[in-house]
């Protein structure tokens, strides 16, 4: 049962949005009618809370010995790794570059009698404007000898404050520099930290004075920074009040856990990967190390919860595949050591200890994570209910683990998230006022919906938002943290723009719309930016009904002018148009062709003119406009339009733009359209360019091979053509791609279509012995699928209705007999497959045959063939209008209705539902199997 608070989202089965949904209860909150012309747009999706890879399969060691060995080969780094004439167009692309990398030497300057733990940096690195010192790495130290001190090891083996935690900066001058605070620009507080790393280079080992150097401010500046390089800061800092403690510093300079937490805290935050984690480690295993060997000089870098914490949140931050286990591992041992170090050490796991595992299985993102996750959060129940109050799961707690199953996309993910924050609920009403829901929750128990892709998941997500609204409005005071916001907003349009449901698109246009008007009420936070706008736009682009696509094109057009206008949060991306274009290329809709060229020609110009990488055309973007234009139905103005579309690619390619660079998608695409074009010339254009390609392949440009889909598609171009020598010739383009395959190069193999394009061209041919050629090349491929039981070469319906149609349009007298004889043979085989059979489109064709190649004369016998298999396809569920007429043309008026029960002029709809219950199935099996074809091209061209 769920809590006053909490009204769960109705579950439907019929697919009906629920009561509770935006149309319902935000249209209430609106109260005026929804504008479908209204629109605004997207955002940057801040992640709740962070994602990442997948644990580590349990029982696995990932390098952490027992004996206490370090993990071995260490590589990843922590800096960022820097890295005409038609036949001499597309050069190669140029090799890119990357750094060498080296490891960080041991340049700290440690005790005497410290083990010489790897830190700092080497005098010879060079730090870039960037902010990193190059593709650098580190090799790990070993780890501490045994020593005869008491106690455990401080790591299991092997092995903050608070990542949240802000350390004040002192709002005065050192030295004449005053500090820069905290509304200063990034790079006036970047200059101060290199104005005190000058001052320290300045100042003699041994004099340095706090007064003049505020140590925690700058290494806390540092660590701020967020890099590797500001790691890196600090601890060269670090290194030097070590140095300065060793060298008997008259003010007192002495390193403190404190400091040390900082540098680990600077490595968590630093984006380095396992290797920052690592380096974390080694930080902690120096300072343990130097507190228990120290003889008592290291009192101030006694162990703390905080800085295992730190070393815990690196290892959540890092987003490595082990990052999981080795937290929790890690806090593993923080409850021996508390149970077994005594009064030497202070460890025990707290509230945020637990969270951060929590939050590292959290960002894996592994469909394991979220029960993982779950079970830490009912051990800290567990440990709360025994008297451990550090240990309390609050709000926070509750929302990471919600994030785990939004991140898992598991089974019941979305299910589980719904359930815990109905617990929250409940948890509140009954007077614990730590886990309050917020807006953070729903937000992810919405994402969970949204990345469910379950059947109702956006109408659940949208009745979570309504009745967040909901609470909002009941009292803005008590649920200030319930209001609503971008992200929210945008999550659960995300999920209409996913979802399959009828309708979807126009409620995510209208949520786009509630947006507006709720900003519009005084609803700061609510804003639409550029990433709602994408959503819908994308929404209509996958929708497929008629209209979509200009919708989605309109709502392009009132982002641009909005940007124009000076709204900085409606800049249309490279997604953006992505989206209207691929909308545009696949709605079929007049003239979609040239207004998705059009956007291309925006997002061109918009580079050119603006710079920047957020617009950026790409291959992809002009291969999709090219499939628009092959597809348009406009002739050959749409092939010579290709080939333009072609030739401008290659200028943008030679001027320098390496994202734009025609392949053999791109050819593909020129060819196709001219195989459609229904010109007289455009097989043999389609051939000359085909020819170009292998040239140009050939010359070494690799980008432009040509595969199977290039030569079935000038196959295809061929059959359409039924000029006289056309089906011989694709005959032979079908013996070169044999003979190359046979040579060993699998690019080139042939396929079921390219067969069945063969035989359909000899069908269109009209020559004479046509349909001989089509049956021998089907025998041919039956026999080989029969020797190799290959999936690729495997016969199917449309196969064999290729050749009987070849027989039915026999035009030479001396073929017919033989024909007719073929038709039935071919029919009686595809009849007798047990995983083929014949389909609507066969009848129709054998009814052809029975009309053109048997005589008027043998009306019995026409009658006798047009019965049976009118009975086979009634039979079969087959029975459609094409088959009625054809069936109207093979036998006379008093047959017809002998056969039908009805007059000629009976449609298929009024005819007994038995005889035609297979059409719609055909139909989706035809689809089905055209997308199957065009994910087998699609990698082929891969």
């Amino acid at each position: 049962p769920y809590p006053s608070s909490f009204n769960p989202p109705e579950r439907t089965s019929s697919g009906v949005e629920p009561v509770g949904g935006v149309a319902g209860a935000l249209s209430s909150i609106l109260q005026t009618p929804y504008n479908p012309q209204q629109a605004a747009q997207t955002r940057r999706y801040p992640a709740i809370l962070g994602g990442a890879p997948d644990p580590s399969p349990a029982g696995e060691e990932h390098g952490y010995g027992g004996d206490g060995s370090a993990m071995a080969n260490v590589t990843a780094g922590l800096g960022l790794n820097t890295s005409g004439g038609k036949s001499s167009f597309l050069p190669p692309r140029s090799a890119s570059t990357t750094a060498t990398s080296t490891e960080i030497g041991d340049a700290s300057p440690t005790p005497s009698h410290s083990s010489g733990v790897v830190v700092g940096e080497p005098a010879d690195q060079p730090v870039a404007a960037n902010g990193t010192t190059g593709a650098s790495s580190f090799a790990l130290p070993p780890p501490p000898e045994e020593s005869s001190s008491s106690g455990p090891s401080i790591l299991p083996k092997r092995i903050i404050p608070d990542p949240n935690d802000e350390y004040e900066n002192n709002d005065k001058a050192y030295n004449g520099v005053p500090i820069p605070s905290a509304h200063d620009s990034s790079h006036k507080k970047r200059e101060w930290l290199m104005q005190m790393n000058q001052t320290l280079e300045d100042t003699a080992v041994g004099q340095l004075d706090p007064n003049i150097l505020p140590l925690s401010t700058i290494m806390n500046g540092w660590a701020k920074q967020k890099s590797s390089e500001g790691a890196r800061m600090v601890e060269m800092w670090l290194d030097r009040v070590h140095s300065e403690y060793n060298s008997e510093n008259p003010h007192g300079v002495h390193p403190t856990a404190r400091m040390y937490t900082m540098a680990v805290d600077a490595w968590a935050k630093s984006n380095g990967g396992a290797a920052a984690a690592r380096r974390a480690e080694a930080l902690l295993e120096r300072m343990d190390r130097l507190y228990r060997e120290g003889g008592g000089r290291h009192e101030a870098l006694k162990p703390t919860t905080g800085i295992f914490n730190a070393v815990i949140n690196a290892w959540a931050r890092s987003r490595e595949k082990i990052a999981p286990s080795r937290a929790e591992q890690i806090l593993a041992w923080m409850e021996k050591l508390r149970d077994t170090g005594g009064e030497d050490l202070d460890i025990s796991p707290d509230k945020y200890t637990f969270n951060t595992v929590i939050h590292a299985y959290a960002k894996s993102g592994a469909k394991e994570s979220a029960t993982k996750a779950h079970r830490i959060l009912d051990n800290m129940n567990q440990m709360y209910r025994e008297g451990n109050s550090s240990v309390k799961p609050d709000t926070i707690t509750y929302n990471v683990v919600i994030n785990a199953y939004a991140k898992s996309g598991g089974k019941g993910a979305a299910q589980e998230a719904e359930h815990l924050l109905s617990r929250m609920h409940m948890m509140y009403d009954q007077g614990d006022l730590s886990v309050k829901p917020n807006v953070v929750t729903y937000g992810a128990v919405i994402d969970a919906f949204a990345k469910s892709m379950e059947r109702n998941a956006a109408a659940r997500a949208d009745a979570l938002l309504a009745n967040m609204v909901a609470l909002h409005q009941s009292d803005q005071v008590r649920h200030s943290d319930l209001r609503p916001n971008t992200y929210v907003f945008n999550t659960v349009i995300n999920a209409w723009a996913k979802s399959k449901e009828r309708g979807a698109a126009a409620k995510a246009e209208e949520m786009l719309v509630a947006m507006d008007r709720l900003h519009a009420s005084g609803f700061p936070g609510l804003k639409p930016d550029a990433f709602t706008y994408t959503a819908v736009i994308d929404a209509y682009a996958k929708s497929g009904f008629r209209g979509a696509a200009s919708r989605a094109d309109l709502l392009l057009d009132q982002m641009e002018a909005k940007y124009s206008a000076g709204d900085q949060d409606l800049k249309p991306n490279t997604f953006t148009y992505n989206a209207v274009i691929n909308a545009l290329a696949k709605s079929g809709e007049p003239g979609a062709a040239a207004r998705a060229e059009r956007v291309l020609h925006n997002m061109v110009n918009r580079l050119r003119n603006h710079g920047g990488n957020d617009v950026k055309p790409t291959t992809i973007n002009f291969n999709t406009v090219l499939d628009a234009w092959a597809k348009s139905g406009e002739g050959e103005a749409a092939a010579e339009r290709a080939e333009a579309i072609l030739e401008w690619m290659d200028r943008l390619n030679k001027s320098g733009n390496t994202d734009v660079k025609p392949d053999t998608i791109t050819f593909n695409a020129v060819i196709d359209a001219w195989a459609r074009s229904g010109c007289k010339r455009g097989p043999q254009r389609a051939e000359q360019i085909l020819n170009h390609m292998d040239e140009l392949y050939q010359g070494g440009n690799i980008d432009v091979k040509p595969d199977t889909y290039t030569y079935n598609t000038l196959i295809n171009a061929l059959a359409k053509s039924g000029d006289g020598g056309s089906a011989a010739r694709a005959e032979e383009i079908l013996s070169i791609m044999e003979q190359r395959y046979s040579a060993g190069d699998k690019s080139f193999k042939p396929n079921t279509r390219s067969h069945t394009s063969v035989i359909d061209a000899w069908a269109k041919s009209g020559e004479q012995g046509a349909a001989m050629r089509a049956e021998a090349i089907l025998t041919n491929l039956r026999n080989l699928y029969e020797n190799t039981k290959d999936p690729d070469i495997k016969p199917n319906v449309y196969t064999a209705n290729a050749v009987m149609n070849a027989c039915a349009f026999t035009k030479h007298d001396v073929d017919r007999e033989e024909a007719l004889e073929m038709a039935f043979r071919v029919f009686e085989w595809l009849d007798s497959q047990p995983d083929i059979k014949p389909d609507a489109y066969t009848f129709t064709i054998m009814l052809s045959v029975c009309a053109n190649l048997i005589p008027k004369e043998e009306a019995p016998v026409r009658f006798e063939s047009a019965k049976m298999l009118f009975e086979k396809c009634c039979e079969s569920g087959h029975v459609n209008d094409h088959v009625l007429w054809k069936l109207k043309l093979t036998v006379n008026e008093f047959e017809y209705h002998q056969l039908v029960g009805a007059g000629v002029e009976t449609k298929a709809q009024d005819l007994p539902q038995q005889w035609s219950r297979a059409v719609a199935n055909n139909r989706k099996q035809g689809d089905s199997r055209n997308n199957n074809w065009a994910a087998r091209n699609r990698r082929s061209r891969g």
